[in-house]
C-alpha cells in the first residue's frame, strides 16, 4: 500500500511538472533541444473566450521546406515600446530560425486536423558572459486557404536562473487569441495580414495566403552593431527618450 501511494505521489508530480510547463492546459512534445522546444496542442485545449476566432478543425497535415519557413519568419519585425524610447528589431534571428526549421516542418506533417503546433525558442546571438537569452513563443497553423501565426512573447529576457532548465525556459505563460493592447507588438510587412479578432486587428496574430507563399523570400539583412547593443542593454542607463531600429543600426533621439 505505502509503495502504491508513492507511485501514485511520483505520478502526480510527473503530470504537475508537465502541466506547469507551459501557460497552455495540455501540450505534447515532439522535439526538444538546448534551444528550443516544439509540441502538438489539441484545439480544445487551449483558451478561447470567441470560438469563432479560430477554425474548427484545420488542413492538416502540411507540407512545408525549411526555406518557406525562413521565408515565412525571417522578414518578420516587431516594436517594443517603454519609457526609454521604441525599438524596432527582427523577431528571429537567421540562425535561429535554422536551428528550429527542419523539427518544425516535420511536425507540420505531424500534425492532425484538430491540433496546432506550439514552437517556443530561446536564442542569445552574443553569447557572451554578460548577454541574456531571450524567448520567443507562438503557434503555428494551417487552413485551407491560409498559414497562420499567433505569437505569445516577443525576444523576452530570460534570467540566468532560468536560461538552462528545460522546465523552466519552456514555462511560458498563455497565449491570448483575443485582441488587447500591447506595448510589444508585430509590425505591418509584407506576405501577410492581421487577423481581426472582435473588429480589431491582433496584432500578434498573421494571416498568410497560401495562394502568395510563393512570392515570399527572405531578405538578407544589413550588418550592423545591434547584437552588440542587445547584450549592453539591461545596463544602459538611457537620460534621453531614444528610438532605434534594428537595420540600420542607429539610435535617434525624440
Amino acid at each position: 500500500m505505502k509503495f502504491f501511494r508513492l507511485l501514485l505521489s511520483f505520478i502526480f508530480l510527473i503530470g504537475f511538472l508537465q502541466s506547469c510547463a507551459s501557460g497552455v492546459k495540455s501540450r505534447s512534445l515532439l522535439f526538444r533541444s538546448n534551444e528550443f522546444a516544439i509540441y502538438s496542442v489539441a484545439r480544445d485545449k487551449i483558451n478561447l473566450k470567441q470560438e469563432t476566432s479560430v477554425a474548427k478543425t484545420f488542413a492538416h497535415p502540411v507540407e512545408l521546406t525549411e526555406d518557406k519557413i525562413l521565408d515565412l519568419l525571417g522578414n518578420i519585425r516587431f516594436r517594443e515600446e517603454s519609457s526609454y524610447g521604441d525599438v524596432n528589431q527582427y523577431i528571429f534571428e537567421e540562425k535561429e530560425i535554422r536551428e528550429f526549421a527542419l523539427d518544425l516542418v516535420d511536425g507540420l506533417q505531424k500534425l492532425k486536423p484538430d491540433q496546432l503546433l506550439l514552437v517556443i525558442s530561446k536564442y542569445n546571438p552574443v553569447k557572451s558572459v554578460v548577454s541574456h537569452y531571450s524567448r520567443t513563443a507562438f503557434y503555428i497553423w494551417s487552413t485551407d486557404s491560409s498559414i497562420e501565426i499567433l505569437f505569445g512573447e516577443l525576444q523576452k529576457e530570460i534570467s540566468y536562473d532560468e536560461q538552462g532548465n528545460y522546465f523552466d525556459w519552456s514555462n511560458i505563460p498563455d497565449i491570448p487569441f483575443e485582441h488587447f493592447p500591447q506595448s510589444t507588438y508585430v509590425l505591418q510587412g509584407q506576405g501577410f495580414s492581421f487577423k481581426k479578432v472582435g473588429g480589431f486587428r491582433n496584432r500578434h496574430w498573421l494571416v498568410f495566403d497560401k495562394a502568395d507563399l510563393a512570392k515570399l523570400k527572405f531578405e538578407k539583412r544589413k550588418k550592423n552593431s545591434n547584437e552588440i547593443s542587445n547584450s549592453v542593454d539591461a545596463d544602459m542607463k538611457a537620460e534621453k527618450k531614444i528610438s532605434r531600429d534594428e537595420e540600420d543600426g542607429v539610435l535617434l533621439e525624440e
